[in-house]
């Protein structure tokens, strides 16, 4: 079973700019098989990159995206190959976390809505529209694959447990500042070791 790297050891890795996938790629099944199997096996995981498992390959799996639950039951089965955002607007606030992250917990600004172009498994193009926590989900994957932290994203950054993670949350929700307002990320100064 794959493991996910973390900042800990892997950070320079975990920063490099995936590559494209070709779909004649002899590995491909196997890495869409990995990652799918890793994320149903773990609970607490919304979503995740290839990259976190070690396979720098533009491909994210997208698990759960409710606020409030990560269960396996609620398993959406998202594959993105290929994705990039085409469109984004409006503004929310979320104070993320990421396994490969560790226990850095920043407060994050995404996009209310975006608009992913990516491919299927079956290499058939898909233009798909998230709004909310979907898009504060998928929005967070997409940076991995661009060797981005939410870390480096965040205008504040604690270091917290999963649990005591979870307890914050319940006074710091998902926070909708505007459904239809221009948005762009602030510029990231060059990445630094964590």
């Amino acid at each position: 079973m794959l493991k996910a790297l973390t900042i800990k050891d892997n950070e320079n890795f975990l920063r490099q700019v995936s590559s494209n996938v070709d779909f004649k790629d002899k590995d491909l099944t196997q890495n869409l098989k990995d990652i799918k199997e890793y994320c149903i096996s773990n609970n607490g995981l919304y979503a995740m990159a290839c990259i976190q498992l070690g396979i720098p390959k533009r491909i994210v799996y997208i698990k759960s995206t409710k606020p409030d639950s990560t269960t396996n039951a609620e398993n959406e089965q998202i594959l993105m190959i290929n994705p990039e955002i085409i469109s984004k607007r409006g503004k929310t606030e979320f104070w993320e976390a990421c396994v490969s992250g560790l226990d850095n917990f920043g407060l994050v600004e995404r996009p209310y809505e975006i608009i992913v172009k990516y491919q299927n498994e079956n290499g058939e193009t898909k233009i798909q529209k998230f709004e909310g926590f979907s898009s504060t989900v998928i929005s967070h994957e997409l940076d991995h694959l661009d060797g981005i932290f939410h870390m480096d994203r965040a205008k504040k950054l604690l270091q917290m447990s999963a649990n005591e993670r979870v307890k914050f949350r319940k006074s710091h929700p998902y926070k909708v500042i505007s459904t239809d307002c221009e948005f762009d990320y602030e510029p990231i100064e060059d990445h630094k070791s964590l």
